[in-house]
């Protein structure tokens, strides 16, 4: 039964940003427990634990609340460093990978899917998408985009072809970098899972030409890791408001605006969803910000976000 001390990830199953959570944690044979979050607001249950941060995945062990993959797979690896991901020839790599598959491939692949389902997307999930970007969903942009889109999302995937045949792919159990399987392949992934789960007669004729990706990509979705328990986000907030945050240090370092600790400040993403998360300061880095919130639901929380794509001010 899940507790203080459980990994619960907030997701749901067609999301590909949970997807490379759900991998790394099986790739690390993590127990684990899942609430599976509206793909759509409201999300009552998860803005008490996120100050107002309405992206998918969360993840949350206690009171600490991670909002973003990219922090939630550097806490992961941090807290539970084997089986390592963060292998060597990774350093530094892994989040450049990350920054290309979440923008650059990640947009070819919308373009495709949801031109593909074309008048299919339902009103409720267009009005929200449009509320979260802050710009118009155009369906019909995508549907006409789609076929150019499709090319694009082809010369990505056979880059992916490239760096297998070039570190010599073809051999039993090959990844990205190496002979095991690690963050870069965990974020080089999503997108093919994603493709895959939602258009799989063109993905599957992408990967035909692409024979060293196909293995690559099987490999990784045969990974077997432990069955998460469910629990309901009610359940999920009642163990943050039994817990306490994680103690750590309040400083920051080298803060180029100067930021101190107790500080009230805002945290947002840079990109879309930008809904400001404010609270007060407790640490700051170069990778990381942690801010302490208080809401009756949950009681005291500390919120995690990465530096990396998202935007701080002062409150």
């Amino acid at each position: 039964m899940a507790d203080a001390r459980s990994i619960i990830l907030h997701e749901y199953p067609s999301s590909p940003f949970s997807e490379k959570v759900r991998l790394a944690l099986k790739l690390k044979s993590l127990a684990y427990a899942r609430v599976e979050q509206p793909v759509i607001m409201p999300k009552p249950d998860l803005i008490p634990l996120t100050g107002g941060y309405r992206r998918i995945p969360v993840l949350q062990i206690g009171a600490d609340v991670y909002c973003d993959s990219a922090i939630i797979l550097r806490e992961i690896e941090a807290r539970y460093p084997l089986y390592s991901l963060k292998l060597p020839g990774h350093e530094g790599i892994a989040q450049m990978v990350a920054g290309w598959a979440d923008s650059r491939w990640f947009q070819s692949s919308v373009a495709v899917i949801f031109g593909h389902m074309g008048d299919n997307v339902p009103e409720a999930f267009i009005k929200d998408r449009e509320q979260l970007s802050g710009r118009p969903f155009n369906v019909e942009g995508m549907k006409a985009v789609a076929p150019m889109m499709k090319d694009q999302w082809r010369a990505r995937l056979m880059l992916i072809e490239e760096r297998l045949a070039g570190g010599k792919g073809a051999g039993s159990g090959n990844y990205l970098i190496g002979a095991k399987p690690g963050l870069v392949d965990v974020h080089a992934y999503m997108n093919v899972w994603w493709m895959k789960s939602a258009v799989p007669e063109f993905a599957d004729a992408c990967l035909e030409n692409a024979p060293l990706t196909a293995a690559w990509y099987r490999r990784l979705a045969e990974a077997e890791g432990q069955e998460p328990e469910t629990i309901t986000s009610k359940e999920a907030v009642a163990i943050a408001k039994d817990a306490a945050p994680r103690l750590v240090a309040a400083t920051t370092r080298n803060e180029p605006q100067e930021f101190s600790p107790g500080e009230k400040v805002a945290v947002a993403p840079d990109d879309y969803g930008q809904d400001w998360v404010e609270g007060e300061l407790v640490h700051a880095d170069s990778q990381r910000i942690i801010v302490r919130r208080f809401t009756p639901e949950a009681e005291t929380i500390h919120v995690h976000f990465p530096r990396a794509g998202f935007w701080v001010r002062r409150a």
